[in-house]
């Protein structure tokens, strides 16, 4: 029995041995992205942006695989259930955090993945409406909604970072909206410029090309402060409500992914988030180049659960 036990040690201990070295050399093939969303809308953007910069630092393709439906749990359960061996990962945001708080995923993403990297935050989220709606900034459109119960249709993704916003703006000012899944943020786009929703959630950058074109007109962004390049765009708190909510953007890898695998990640991407042609092209979308290590992101992710447990009876409507 003495001798059997030596001898599953050392197997161990090759297996172990086998898997460093094989980490050391990652990675050897192209490494998959998935992304619960579409082609076009700002996580898939945010996405494609950071991998153009990451493939030249890890020298493989990273091919994005999009993946969109129930709020991102689709995608997110695909990576968890995925090999641990670095060919496979998760880019995603805070909407993985509604999600377990929702009840769409029975996990929490930081306790359930290697965390990887966080390398964008994206404090430009806003909203944005129909150029005939008669409202023009949060306020307008508060009053607007209390004067006409259940009238405005807002579009959202159930048990997205979007549906928690307008739950929020709900509950802090008292007036009722008619909340609509519209889909990902490319989806809602098109429903808005179709005249179909009223109002949605999303993200300036992506809606820039239609305000400068008089087919959308944003009400106001959800942060702390006026957004650079958008001045003349007031924040949620200038209407009265001290809403601030930052969409973060992580990269996690399924559990048990060696670790050589997730410093080397981590190493590289912290060389993409330094490089000023990235920080350049984030700007261009109105997000900020802004790399966590993956300690002080698991750190940053869990502050920020706490934040959205705030509104967990609105989100879950026990």
């Amino acid at each position: 029995m003495e001798r059997i036990g030596k001898f599953a040690t050392l197997m161990a201990i090759a297996a172990l041995a086998g898997s460093a070295a094989l980490a050391g050399n990652w990675p050897e093939r192209p490494v998959e992205v998935v992304t619960p969303s579409n082609p076009g809308g700002d996580t898939d953007i945010n996405c494609r942006v950071f991998l153009k910069y990451l493939e030249k630092e890890l020298g493989q393709p990273m091919p994005v695989v999009n993946m969109a439906g129930a709020a991102g749990s689709i995608a997110i359960n695909n990576v968890r259930q995925a090999k641990p061996d670095g060919y496979r990962a998760l880019f995603f945001h805070s909407g993985a955090m509604i999600n377990h708080i929702m009840g769409f995923i029975d996990y929490s993403v930081p306790e359930t993945f290697e965390v990887a990297a966080m390398p964008v935050i994206d404090k430009s989220n806003c909203f944005a409406s129909n150029v005939k709606t008669p409202y023009n900034d949060i306020k307008e459109l508060v009053a607007y909604a209390k004067a006409h119960p259940g009238d405005v249709s807002f579009g959202t993704e159930s048990g997205s970072f979007t549906h928690l916003h307008i739950l929020a703006l709900a509950e802090a000012s008292g007036a009722d909206f008619n909340i609509v899944d519209a889909g990902t943020a490319a989806e809602k786009t098109i429903a808005l410029l179709g005249g179909r929703i009223d109002v949605i959630g999303t993200q300036y950058g992506l809606m820039k090309q239609y305000i400068d074109r008089g087919e959308i007109k944003c009400l106001g962004i959800l942060s702390s402060q006026r957004l650079a390049g958008a001045e003349s765009v007031t924040t949620f708190a200038d209407s009265g409500y001290n809403l601030v909510f930052d969409k973060f953007f992580y990269i996690v890898f399924p559990k048990g992914t060696p670790k050589a695998v997730i410093d080397r990640f981590n190493a590289a991407s912290k060389k993409v988030a330094e490089n000023p042609d990235y920080i350049a092209d984030c700007k261009k979308n109105f997000v900020n180049a802004n790399y966590m290590a993956p300690d002080e992101a698991v750190r940053y992710i869990n502050s920020q659960i706490e934040v959205y447990r705030k509104y967990e009876k609105a989100l879950t409507g026990d």
